[in-house]
C-alpha cells in the first residue's frame, strides 16, 4: 500500500466575527435496512449497505426514513441520528491507492464543503428543511475493514482525520441531494471535529489537548469520563476490539 499523505487537523477555534458563512452541499443521501452481509469471511447483520435517493428523504429524531442499524448498542440513537462523510475524502483515498466506492463509509449524507477541521461540536446547521447539530466524530469499527478487506482501514480513517461525524436532529424536516447545509450557530470555545478526533483517537495522552476538550462544550459525557481518566492515569483505554486488532 502506498504511504498515506494524511490531512491537516488544526485545533478548533470559534468562528471569527464577520467571517463568511460556513456552507456545504449535500451530494448524496443514502439509507439502508438491516441485512446479512458476507464480508471478508464474516457474516454480519448490518445496515451498512445503503442505497442513494434521487429526491428528498424525511428526517426525524432517529434519522432518515428507511434507515436502520444492525448493532444499536453502538450505532444509531438520537445523538447518532445521521452520519456525514466529507466528499473531498474520496479522491484522497484514491490518491493513496485505496479504492473505496461511493458511499463506501456507510454514511447517510455525503457532503462537500464541510470537512472535519471546519465543523465544530455543537454547531447547528440548517439542513434542507430540518435543523441539526453536530455531536461527535465517527469512531470507525471493524465493519469498515470487513467491507473492504483491509484490517488497517479503521485506524487509517482516524490517523488521517477522514473519519466523518454525526448529527442529532433538532427540528425534523427533509433533506435531498443538492440541498445546502448552512451553519446557524457556533458555541464559544467549541472544538473542531478534527481536534476531537485527534485527541480521542490519535494523540490520546496529549494532556494539553485533553484539557482543551474537557473545557469545551458538547463533548459526549462518556468521552468526558474517559478523558478525565486519561489525565489521572496517563494511559488511554483499549480500543483493540473496536479497531479489530
Amino acid at each position: 500500500m502506498p504511504p498515506l499523505t494524511g490531512d491537516p487537523q488544526p485545533a478548533g477555534a470559534p468562528q471569527p466575527a464577520g467571517s463568511p458563512q460556513l456552507t456545504g452541499t449535500v451530494e448524496r443521501v443514502c439509507t439502508g435496512s438491516v441485512t446479512v452481509q458476507h464480508w471478508s469471511g464474516r457474516e454480519i447483520s448490518t445496515g451498512a449497505r445503503k442505497t442513494p435517493h434521487a429526491g428528498p428523504v424525511e428526517l426525524g429524531a432517529l434519522g432518515l426514513r428507511g434507515d436502520a442499524q444492525g448493532n444499536t448498542k453502538v450505532h444509531g440513537g438520537p445523538d447518532k441520528a445521521v452520519c456525514c462523510y466529507p466528499a473531498e475524502h474520496y479522491p484522497r483515498w484514491a490518491a493513496d491507492g485505496i479504492a473505496i466506492g461511493e458511499d463506501g463509509f456507510f454514511e447517510n449524507l455525503t457532503v462537500s464543503g464541510l470537512p472535519e477541521d471546519a465543523v465544530h461540536l455543537g454547531d447547528v446547521f440548517a439542513l434542507g428543511t430540518a435543523r441539526v447539530q453536530v455531536t461527535q466524530p465517527r469512531r470507525p469499527c471493524t465493519t469498515v475493514s470487513a467491507r473492504w478487506g483491509d484490517r488497517e482501514l479503521p485506524r487509517l480513517m482516524q490517523s488521517t482525520g477522514r473519519c466523518g461525524y454525526y448529527l442529532r436532529v433538532l427540528e425534523p424536516g427533509a433533506v435531498g441531494p443538492g440541498d445546502a447545509m448552512v451553519l446557524e450557530e457556533r458555541l464559544p470555545d467549541s472544538m473542531s471535529v478534527a481536534e476531537v478526533n485527534r485527541v480521542m483517537n490519535v494523540d490520546r495522552t496529549d494532556r494539553e489537548g485533553i484539557e482543551g476538550l474537557l473545557a469545551s462544550p458538547e463533548l459526549p459525557e462518556k468521552w468526558r469520563t474517559q478523558l478525565t481518566r486519561r489525565l489521572h492515569t496517563g494511559t488511554a483505554e483499549d480500543d483493540a476490539t473496536r479497531l479489530g486488532d
